[in-house]
Formats: structure tokens, C-alpha cells, sequence
């Protein structure tokens, strides 16, 4: 079914509810037949679902909220396994230890000014910086 005419199955359902419900099964039988077969199962299984919860329900307004509910299950399943599927595409975070590497030079420079005498004029600043360091998933020798 390509083209939908929304008032066309209005119409018919003011008319004769009857005929609106066959055709509606039968638009619905066909669209499973034309499924995939390894497809076909699922989608039937969902329909009866549907059909179960149109059934017991004592309204259609009851069942439009039962059946919508149910489409958020599948919808939150579905999402479960796409986040699953991005952890395992997606490559392992870094990890960061305490380790922290420090310029040779700049040490021994903070050093000697450290130890040596003071001049007035000139006051010490550190030199050394931090570089983060990221291991990789082995232990450090």
C-alpha cells in the first residue's frame, strides 16, 4: 500500500466499521507476506501483540496507549543495543595514572636555584612543567 488516503479509511470506517476492519486486515496480512522471511516471524509476532492488546482493551484510546507503550519497549531494546554496538566499535579509553614527566633540563635548573644563593633582584620561578602521561592497557616497568 504506497498511497494512503487518510480520508478514504475514515469515510469507510463511518460507513461500515465492518468493511474498514477487513480492510484493514487485509492490507495488514499482505504487508507480512511481503516481508523477508527471517523478518516475517518478528513482525508477525508484534501483530499479535497489537491484536491481543486491541482485544482486552476497553477502549480504542486504551489500546492506542498499550500499543504505543509497546512500541517504546522495542524502541529502548533497540537503543540498548546500538549503545552495545558503539562500546564495541569504539576504542578503549586511555587511561591516565599519576605519573608525571618533567624536563631534565628545567629540574636541574629549579635545582641549582633552589641551593644556590638568591641574587635580589632576580625572583625564582619554576621551570619544570607537567606533561599528562596516558599508559596504554600494559603495566609500567
Amino acid at each position: 500500500m504506497t498511497n494512503f488516503d487518510f480520508k478514504e479509511w475514515a469515510d469507510l470506517y463511518q460507513v461500515d466499521p465492518v468493511a474498514f476492519e477487513q480492510r484493514r486486515e487485509a492490507v495488514l496480512e499482505g504487508y507480512v507476506a511481503s516481508v523477508d522471511p527471517e523478518a516475517r516471524q518478528a513482525l508477525e509476532q508484534t501483530l499479535f501483540r497489537i491484536r491481543m492488546i486491541r482485544q482486552r482493551s476497553k477502549s480504542p484510546l486504551q489500546a492506542a496507549m498499550e500499543s504505543s507503550k509497546l512500541m517504546w519497549e522495542s524502541f529502548g531494546k533497540l537503543r540498548e543495543q546500538v549503545e552495545i554496538l558503539e562500546k564495541e566499535l569504539s576504542p578503549a579509553p586511555l587511561k591516565q595514572n599519576g605519573l608525571r614527566l618533567v624536563d631534565i633540563d628545567a629540574a636541574q635548573q629549579t635545582a641549582k636555584d633552589l641551593f644556590e644563593p638568591k641574587e635580589a633582584h632576580s625572583p625564582v620561578q619554576p621551570s619544570a612543567r607537567v606533561i599528562p602521561f596516558t599508559a596504554s592497557n600494559k603495566r609500567a616497568h
